[in-house]
């Protein structure tokens, strides 16, 4: 078990779950789509206006 243990992987799935931990603090946990593709596409979109979001903060402040 302990030899199988990925260190490089397990740190990507800490930064996962802190991109989702802003995703939800910013956005709401819930998403107002009923059925599941368009839950899909609610959640691709808000991480696509949340890395606008950062771009347009990059290019302001820098």
């Amino acid at each position: 078990m302990v030899q199988e243990f990925d260190r490089k992987l397990y740190h990507k799935r800490n930064l996962v779950e802190t991109m989702f931990s802003v995703l939800k603090r910013k956005y709401g946990v819930q998403t107002k789509a009923k059925k599941y593709w368009n839950q899909v596409t609610e959640v691709k979109i808000k991480g696509i206006v949340h890395n606008i979001d950062k771009y347009v903060k990059i290019l302001l402040f820098v």
